[in-house]
């Protein structure tokens, strides 16, 4: 089932309806990115627990809006330069993090057919 589908029946609203609260959603976000503001949400059983919202579209708004201008040094822009060059390979930190999210992935994908209703 899609997940338009999926809210539909769930929230009882039309695809239009779930479009427009998506673009409400998304122009409120945009204009308090504009000021400085983040999107989060909140676990409403703890408070100190927070998970940021972004999307590949609300970064660019970001960054577009918090320009900062890095000067360097000659010296500094040389290592840079030669670090995009020929970039350090990964490191062991990196290839954990690595393995323990495709681990993670094959798991959550076994559970997911687990859970799927067969159709014979």
């Amino acid at each position: 089932m899609s997940q338009m589908k999926h809210f539909e029946e769930e929230l009882g609203l039309s695809k239009s309806q779930i479009v427009d609260e998506a673009l409400s959603l998304f122009f409120k976000t945009v204009i308090e990115l504009k000021q400085g503001w983040r999107i989060a949400f909140v676990d409403a059983d703890a408070p100190q627990r927070v998970r940021e919202f972004t999307s590949p579209a609300l970064t660019q708004v970001e960054w577009a809006t918090q320009r900062e201008r890095i000067v360097l040094s000659n010296a500094d822009f040389d290592r840079v330069q030669k670090m995009l060059e020929n970039p350090p390979g990964p490191t062991p930190q990196l290839k954990a993090a690595v393995a323990r999210r495709s681990k993670r992935r094959q798991e959550e994908s076994s559970q997911r057919k687990q859970e799927e209703p067969s159709h014979r």
